[in-house]
């Protein structure tokens, strides 16, 4: 085969490679419903709900061909072995801006199924050194809730604007509640991860890397809640100060 031959080849491969992967779906994704609460801030790529202190959230994961139902995968997969029945995952519940101390109390709908099985200040999980990358918002006060992905097979998308690739997978719906926050929390940031085995022990460090698979940063969620900045004093404010401040001065005077 000659030269202009081979760099064909290897050219029609590369761009097969690069489509695959284009259209590919993380095997992990976190995404809001359809509400209005719900927008994308294309600055940090993140998932944002704001103006309610109870809301949706979705979580989505792959299936894999040899399991019923999925005929059209797109994707990893999120566990380690192919059709298993095991499929836990993990919600992560952190406090924003970073701080060392349970700074909230949040509520997550009983349907779902998620119970809380750990909690703690640093990275999450604390177990394993090679746990999710900062992304600005680690170390922190953080909850982990476990749940699984049990329902039905259905098609998934990707749930950040602008890529595309379909495919099928699960959908896990969260109804959340913001009970309080502490003052000078912002918001709750949003993870989702899967272990390496079947279930994720807490207090158990492994001798091998924990965590499995994680959604992307580009594929997370956040609830902003309000700002923490003192509040300029209107014009008014100002002008009674000022003539309170001229009276007393023309007072004293006398």
């Amino acid at each position: 085969m000659n030269k202009n031959k081979l760099l064909k080849v290897f050219g029609g491969l590369s761009l097969i490679a690069f489509a695959n992967s284009a259209f590919a779906l993380p095997a992990l994704q976190l995404g809001g419903d359809d509400s209005s609460a719900w927008s994308y801030d294309s600055s940090t790529q993140t998932w944002v709900v704001s103006g309610t202190d109870s809301f949706t959230l979705n979580a989505y994961a792959n299936c894999m061909s040899d399991q019923t139902g999925c005929m059209s995968p797109n994707g990893a997969y999120a566990w380690d072995a192919a059709g298993s029945t095991n499929q836990y995952a993990y919600l992560v519940v952190a406090a924003a801006p970073q701080t060392n101390v349970d700074v909230f109390d949040v509520s997550i709908g009983n349907d779902s199924g998620a119970t809380l099985v750990g909690s703690g200040y640093g990275n999450p999980p604390l177990e394993d050194p090679n746990s999710l990358a900062s992304h600005s918002i680690y170390d922190t006060y953080f909850e982990i809730y476990e749940f699984q992905f049990d329902g039905s097979i259905g098609t998934i998308g990707n749930t950040q604007p602008g890529d595309m690739g379909s495919g099928d997978g699960y959908t896990e719906s969260f109804n959340i509640t913001i009970n309080s926050l502490m003052d000078g929390v912002s918001g709750i940031h949003f993870d989702l991860f899967t272990v390496q085995g079947a279930r994720y022990e807490p207090g158990v460090a492994p001798n091998r890397q924990l965590v499995n698979r994680f959604a992307p940063f580009s594929h997370d969620a956040e609830y902003e809640c309000c700002t923490t900045s003192v509040p300029e004093p209107n014009t008014a404010l100002l002008l009674g100060l000022g003539l309170l401040g001229f009276g007393m001065r023309k007072k004293l005077k006398q």
